[in-house]
């Protein structure tokens, strides 16, 4: 199941207005997702959904997907689409076109999900995760607390 598939899915199914959250990676396959102009295959599905719900996106990042080790050949498959090939990792230009990728990637997911009108957290896998969503929702209550304080000079 794609993720879009899976997120209009959970729109159709579920009619009444609440709180929807989603918990991916975000990766989709295609050489697009480096330009972060080009929207993910996700972001329609997500701005549906937060047409009548408040949405959390929580994407989930291995720290092995930031940081390309420097261990000599190694064999790098996707396990979506089967596609395989060698990388030298011991290679600084490898490396740093491998890093530029990830934070391309990174920022597209961020972009799309700001215009998707979703919230965004982001959970490392080599991090304290509960610690990760205490932060973001005491900021949450804190920006949203402001939010909702009446104009200066306006009394209550």
């Amino acid at each position: 199941l794609e993720l879009e598939d899976g997120i209009e899915q959970l729109t159709r199914s579920h009619r009444r207005r609440g709180m929807r959250v989603v918990v991916s990676d975000f990766l989709t396959p295609g050489d697009a997702e480096l330009d972060p102009s080009v929207p993910p295959p996700w972001e329609r599905a997500i701005r549906r959904l937060a047409v009548r719900n408040q949405v959390l996106c929580i994407e989930v990042i291995d720290r092995h997907e930031l940081e390309f080790p420097d261990v000599g050949e190694m064999l790098i498959r996707d396990p979506e689409t089967n596609f395989s090939r060698y990388i030298n990792t011991s290679d600084d230009a490898a490396r740093r076109r491998m890093d530029a990728a990830t934070q391309a990637q990174r920022e597209r997911v961020k972009l799309a999900l700001r215009r998707a009108g979703a919230g965004h957290i982001q959970l490392r896998t080599d991090r304290d995760w509960v610690a990760d969503i205490a932060r973001f929702v005491l900021n949450y209550r804190r920006v949203a607390g402001m939010l909702h304080q009446p104009p200066q000079g306006v009394s209550k």
